[in-house]
């Protein structure tokens, strides 16, 4: 191996930190490896891996790119002299120097610096023909590398997304986290109108371009078309959201078919972005509606569960507000709208009819059921029951008697 060729190895591993190796395809030695400290070398704690490499190389006449789980990789070539070079191992991810434990323990190398270089594939490709070059004078392109080699196809596709994934690394182009994702989408799940509103303030619409644009991937080539398709996931994940939250599907449906049919009838990014918050903001207070309703219902259904439960004690409306957990105003006015009538009115018409199953199912007297069911008297407890009931409660235990309390 020339001199001129060992100095250009070296220089591209100083430059891009990516280790490269040189063995002997007969003998299976190394010749040279820059990039590994010690004998930290998975190519001489792992012989089945360099044997594996060199198989790999005798089978294609041109360079190649071998993967391990889908995320490690190596550029190869055999030089036609019997010497196979290998760039790598290098992990194809999106976090510098990542720990691969699991890739030194399967190789049987040292534990204490369990790191592999981080890397794109583009930067492998280049990389894997920039020694080409020098050492043959070849001029390749990264598609006669992974494109002439027949490769399993699901691999390829594992490059093509890792490529992606560092391609987008290395233009800054970061997407936003799962997590924030999923906040947009919270704020329309919980009826947030308020978070909603803060945030659309306080971000003008080129703001939200230039987010949507450097924090969202890339959908598509053309930008404007990209910025569509985001708007058409936005529509469907906030329409979905409401749902979660109680919005009728088939409503919800319908607004969003609506919101796409607007969609279709915008010409500038700008006007796509001012939609995308403006069907968040409906989902949202749509879902405000839903969960307020909700809750006022939550709450005059609490009393009225105290009020079933306590017929026979004496209470106030004090008491049902605390037991809902809402003020004694705010009870009054959304008890008056659920039931339509007053909450003391209501405690009295459920007594009178807690009264009249007495009378028709027992035998009590009068002053018994009247003492019970908590009336000042029996002359009060027959005024009620006959203002309600028409007759009065001697009356209507003949008329529906069910048991015969006679001896």
């Amino acid at each position: 191996m020339n001199n001129k060729l060992l100095f250009m190895i070296e220089l591209i591993h100083r430059l891009t930190a990516i280790p490269i190796s040189c063995a002997d395809l007969n003998s299976r030695e190394m010749i040279i490896s820059h990039g590994f400290k010690d004998q930290n070398n998975p190519f001489i704690s792992d012989q089945h891996l360099l044997h594996q490499l060199a198989d790999k190389v005798r089978n294609f006449e041109k360079p190649c790119l071998e993967f391990e789980n889908g995320v490690v990789a190596y550029g190869l070539f055999n030089d036609g002299q019997c010497k196979l070079f290998i760039l790598g191992p290098v992990y194809l991810g999106d976090t510098a120097g990542v720990q691969t434990t699991d890739y030194f323990r399967l190789h049987k190398m040292s534990l204490g610096a369990a790191r592999l270089r981080n890397c794109s594939l583009n930067d492998l490709l280049t990389s894997l023909i920039s020694v080409i070059f020098f050492h043959s004078g070849q001029m390749l392109t990264a598609n006669e590398i992974t494109l002439n080699h027949g490769y399993e196809l699901d691999l390829l596709y594992s490059a093509s997304y890792q490529s992606y994934v560092m391609s987008s690394s290395e233009h800054e182009r970061f997407r936003t986290s799962y997590t924030d994702e999923r906040e947009f989408i919270k704020l329309v799940r919980e009826g947030n109108v308020e978070g909603i509103l803060a945030l659309k303030n306080s971000t003008v619409v080129t703001d939200f371009v230039s987010l949507f644009e450097e924090h969202m991937g890339r959908l598509a080539v053309n930008k404007f078309k990209h910025f569509e398709y985001m708007t058409c996931v936005a529509v469907s994940l906030y329409c979905r959201a409401a749902i979660e939250s109680g919005m009728d599907a088939s409503v919800a449906f319908a607004l969003s078919d609506l919101y796409l049919q607007r969609l279709e009838k915008c010409r500038t990014i700008p006007e796509m972005v001012e939609l995308s918050l403006t069907v968040q903001l409906d989902y949202a207070k749509e879902v405000r509606s839903i969960l307020s309703r909700q809750s006022r219902s939550s709450h005059v259904e609490k009393a009225k569960s105290y009020i079933a439960n306590h017929l026979n004690k004496p209470f106030t409306l004090d008491d049902v507000a605390d037991a809902a957990g809402i003020s004694k105003p705010y009870l009054a006015v959304r008890f008056a709208e659920e039931e339509g009538v007053g909450v003391m009115v209501y405690v009295r018409n459920k007594r009178i009819e807690a009264a009249a199953n007495m009378l028709k199912y027992s035998d009590e007297c009068l002053s018994t059921i009247a003492a019970y069911l908590c009336f000042h008297s029996q002359s009060h407890f027959g005024a009620r029951f006959k203002s309600i009931m028409g007759v009065t409660p001697h009356q209507y235990r003949e008329l529906h008697r069910v048991i015969d309390v006679k001896k």
